[in-house]
């Protein structure tokens, strides 16, 4: 009997520290999975004691500190660049447009209009450039709401139509309706119209272009495709690294990267392949929006 109840006291005792210390694990894990780059505020529950788990909680509450703090620094880094640029951007766009409204400066108009070109274009790279590099360090301010994907493709493409079909470009659109996805509706509307960007800049005229989107299995996937010439060999498998694009490409080699970097701030995924029968094709994949029903 003496035996029997030190068994029984041991094993409540052990079962008692085992379910305390998986209880504080849990909330742990509960903790570190509410956290993003959105929200670092939140820290882990720093119990008085110092055991193991203590510990643990403290050094990473420690890591969170540090992460904020870069984060911020970021932030503070990029928009502070953005502002210094964009000034004497604006400045020197402004001039330009006042000599070009000038009557009496009739042979520099030409040049003057192309000067606000090429500063327009600057001023598009400067803002890709900071996006991006916000992005890929994981502090890109996204605003998650319910999307309707289909809408936002179907308008694009509309936009889009015009141009593509003063390249004899044909179109072929396959869209489901009511693809709702948790996005940042002005980030979605940049990544999907780089890609039909890319498609006018780099197909020669008179290619055929199909644009497809559905749900599948908890993920809205977009595919575009196309029958031109594909991506390079050399640049295949790093069409997503800032400033990777081919040799002719008139681009910054930023387009993709950006498309990326955001799709992946989403918790999604971005792929490239060349099909069998030549060309190049572009997915995406969004999670699906659980409630379809609030958006009506």
């Amino acid at each position: 009997m003496v035996w029997g109840g030190m068994f029984l006291l041991g094993f409540v005792i052990s079962y008692w520290s085992v379910r305390r210390t998986l209880h504080r694990v849990e909330r742990i894990t509960e903790t570190v999975a509410r956290i993003g780059t959105e929200d670092l505020e939140e820290r882990l529950p720093e119990p008085v004691n110092s055991d193991e788990i203590s510990r643990l909680a403290k050094t990473f509450n420690r890591m969170l500190d540090r992460l904020q703090s870069s984060v911020n620094q970021l932030r503070t880094v990029t928009g502070a660049v953005a502002h210094d640029l964009k000034s004497p951007v604006t400045l020197i766009r402004g001039t330009l447009e006042s000599a070009l409204c000038d009557e009496g400066n009739e042979k520099w108009r030409d040049s003057v209009g192309e000067a606000i070109e090429g500063l327009d274009r600057l001023s598009q790279l400067l803002n890709t450039t900071l996006d991006l590099a916000e992005a890929e360090a994981g502090a890109l301010h996204i605003e998650l709401r319910p999307v309707d994907f289909s809408d936002v493709v179907r308008q694009l493409v509309d936009i889009y139509q015009p141009a593509m079909a003063e390249r004899h470009h044909e179109v072929t659109i396959d869209v489901e309706k009511h693809v709702v996805v948790d996005a940042d509706s002005t980030l979605l509307n940049r990544v999907v119209s780089n890609l039909l960007e890319n498609e006018l800049t780099h197909l020669p005229a008179g290619c055929r272009v199909s644009i497809r989107l559905h749900s599948h299995q908890g993920s809205a996937e977009l595919v575009i495709e196309d029958n031109g010439p594909g991506f390079p060999p050399d640049i295949g498998s790093r069409v997503f690294e800032r400033f990777v694009k081919g040799k002719h490409s008139p681009g910054h080699g930023l387009g993709l990267a950006f498309v990326d970097a955001v799709i992946k701030g989403h918790g999604g995924v971005a792929s490239i392949s060349g099909p069998a029968g030549g060309g190049a094709m572009v997915c995406l994949s969004l999670p699906v929006h659980m409630l379809e029903t609030e958006l009506t």
